[in-house]
């Protein structure tokens, strides 16, 4: 009340100076309003995002599993020692006072001095427990001073991956040097190194705070995660990698770690489980290996009746771990051979890549002309080591590797008479010109076995086709044109085309799971399958939380194939190998039936040379294949060898099929004496 007893005071300066003084007051309480109420929530959210840092707590990942359950891809423990900063902070202001040494110094100097002592403290105490763990290491400065500056109120890793050795040594020794810990972290291991690479696929190091999760807030750092890049772990990257969770940690003004809390506990991944067979994978790969270090080629093994895919081996190939514990930089030039190649999936067509099929398509040629009526098995073609005619082909000339002679069905197919089956696709009674029927009927059946499409199609549940796959190149049924190649136009079809077609030669390009596919359409009369990769989604959640999901077997086309022709086809396979005149003798197995076709492509490559006019030279090249089904009279697998720049499919390919087929008949017998003991070893 004193206050306004002064503004009825006569005295004007005190007027005056009664009112700016309550002028002060009212702005002075509008402030304070605006900051404790108007802004008040404002403030407190800023603090507490200045004092709280959200961790994403990565989850354990996954596993992938054969079909008797052995791991593929997996995760083992790993041991890393790791050094709480906030804990040394007593040992850093002795040493700063020790160097310091009563100096008076400036504030930049005092800063820089207690910069040094800070490193110089946990490089004593790095080397310590290196020497004791009989690794000496010497601390990065930039490693240290990034870690104290931005993450100080997260442990810092000193040594990762300790040996059980050095774990034993660890618990006995160190308890004595503080601030250290040993954390225990899952880390993805690929227990048969370079196995299945490019059908695994591999992780890279993903630093993202926010990727892969769903949590309603954004995360200031992350614990060491990955992520799925290539191959099933890549497709299924979501599945395998589980959902994230989440903590907090509170720090003091200085960034120091006072105390945390678990927001979310993470949730594993879901483990997948495959059609491969991890043994004869394995066989597949060292047979397929064995024809050199430096081959370039696939394997598809299958079974027939299902489309499980047993074997899918693709060379060379790389170490997925490698991904993980890093590269020396042999390892990188390695892995970027341009001539290797190595990131191609050379078995489905991956990144583009396929390969004209050579004689494997007279199995589709033989069937076209079976069922259509088109040949008698027992008529004889005389074969003059040639196809000539210059009333057809004023520009075509066709040489033949089969010898000179009479040739019926059986005789032709397992000699690869090319000369047999081009008379067929061309001629009616040796006058009269057929060969736009024969187009015809070639197209008609190519594309009932689906060459020219993805083997893979949607699979149920919304799962993603489990690989990545190629196409390949096949005309349309009622195509009237052809396609000269990918930068060219169109071009109408002439008789020659016709007959190259016929023989796998010209512009189609087929991969080996398409290959797998036919064989196995062509062992089990009929059906053709989709090849089944994933047979299997698991929860590693025994309570119900999520259902295990069963990937159904999947006919893609029903061929309705006649008993003869199924009969007449199994005949002549097994004629090829079978008897020694037969071009894939050199597959056959004492005491297995195995039918099989041989098949080499003529290609031209580029040499990376030039003539003197600049224009570039190319060599000549060979596609070799070898296609094959076991045992003939219940099929139960399907072998297809594909070798980039072999000599021929008979005898660079056929050998590959007969080591895979020897070591699959003798892992039978050993399963059948050692039970389910062998499956889980």
């Amino acid at each position: 009340m004193f206050v306004f007893d002064q503004l009825r005071s006569r005295d004007i300066p005190i007027r005056v100076m009664t009112v700016f003084i309550l002028c002060c007051m009212f702005l002075l309480t509008v402030s304070l309003w605006r900051l404790q109420v108007a802004s008040g929530n404002d403030y407190r959210d800023r603090q507490e995002s200045q004092s709280i840092r959200a961790v994403r707590l990565p989850a354990t990942r996954g596993h992938i599993l054969d079909r008797h359950q052995q791991p593929l891809a997996k995760n083992r423990l790993q041991f890393d020692v790791h050094m709480y900063i906030d804990e040394l902070r007593p040992l850093f202001y002795t040493h700063y006072m020790r160097l310091k040494n009563g100096r008076l110094l400036r504030r930049a100097a005092q800063l820089e001095l207690e910069r040094e002592a800070r490193y110089q403290v946990v490089s004593n105490l790095t080397m310590q427990v290196s020497l004791r763990l009989g690794q000496p290491l010497v601390l990065n400065k930039e490693k240290f001073h990034n870690h104290y500056y931005k993450r100080r109120y997260t442990p810092m890793a000193v040594m990762p991956d300790l040996s059980p050795e050095q774990v034993a040594r660890f618990v006995e020794q160190i308890h004595s040097i503080p601030g250290l810990d040993l954390s225990v972290n899952p880390v993805r291991t690929y227990p048969n190194g370079t196995m299945a690479f490019h059908t695994l696929g591999y992780l890279r190091r993903d630093d993202d705070p926010d990727s892969g999760s769903e949590m309603p807030f954004h995360f200031r750092y992350r614990l060491r995660d990955y992520i799925g890049v290539d191959g099933l772990e890549g497709v299924y990257d979501s599945l395998l990698r589980g959902e994230a969770g989440a903590k907090s940690i509170r720090v003091n003004n200085i960034s120091y770690r006072t105390s945390e809390e678990v927001w979310a506990w993470p949730e594993s991944g879901y483990d997948i489980a495959l059609s491969l067979d991890r043994d004869i994978q394995l066989a597949a790969e060292a047979a397929l290996q064995a024809n050199g270090p430096e081959t370039r080629g696939a394997v598809v093994v299958m079974e027939p009746y299902t489309g499980d895919l047993l074997a899918l081996v693709s060379l060379p190939s790389f170490d997925s771990n490698k991904f993980i514990s890093g590269f020396s930089r042999e390892e990188i030039t390695r892995l970027n051979d341009g001539t290797l190649n190595r990131w191609l999936n050379r078995a489905t067509g991956s990144g583009g890549v396929a390969y004209p099929p050579g004689s494997i398509f007279k199995l589709i040629s033989a069937v076209a002309y079976l069922q259509e009526g088109l040949l008698n098995s027992e008529d004889q073609v005389y074969n003059p080591g040639f196809f000539r005619n210059q009333s057809l082909y004023p520009n075509y000339s066709l040489d033949d590797t089969a010898p000179p002679g009479d040739y019926d069905f059986i005789k032709a197919f397992k000699r690869s008479s090319n000369t047999y089956f081009v008379h067929y696709a061309l001629m009616s009674d040796g006058k009269t010109a057929r060969w736009r029927q024969g187009k015809k009927v070639l197209l008609d059946w190519g594309n009932r076995f689906r060459l020219g499409q993805k083997t893979f199609t949607t699979l149920p549940g919304g799962l993603a086709s489990p690989i990545r796959e190629g196409s390949g190149y096949f005309p349309a049924r009622d195509s009237e044109f052809k396609k000269k190649n990918q930068f060219e136009n169109r071009i109408r079809w002439a008789p020659g085309d016709v007959a190259n077609l016929c023989i796998g030669q010209g512009e189609i390009t087929v991969t080996p799971l398409q290959m797998a596919v036919m064989t196995s359409a062509v062992a089990n009369g009929g059906k053709v399958l989709q090849p089944r990769l994933v047979t299997r989604v698991d929860s590693r959640q025994a309570f119900g939380q999520a259902q295990n999901q069963e990937i159904p077997v999947k006919v893609l086309d029903e061929l309705n194939l006649k008993r003869k022709t199924v009969e007449l086809m199994h005949e002549a396979m097994l004629a090829d190998v079978d008897d020694p005149d037969g071009s894939g003798h050199a597959a056959r197995v004492p005491g297995l039936d195995i039918g099989g076709k041989t098949g080499t492509a003529q290609i031209t490559v580029p040499t990376g040379k030039f003539n003197p006019r600049g224009v570039r030279l190319f060599r000549a090249d060979h596609i070799t294949w070898f296609v094959s089904f076991a045992p003939l009279e219940s099929p139960r697998y399907v072998v297809v060898v594909m070798v980039e720049s072999g000599e021929s499919g008979g005898s660079t390919c056929a050998p590959i099929a007969g080591r895979i087929y020897r070591e699959i008949r003798n892992l039978e017998r050993e399963r059948k004496k050692g039970g389910p003991r062998l499956a889980n070893q």
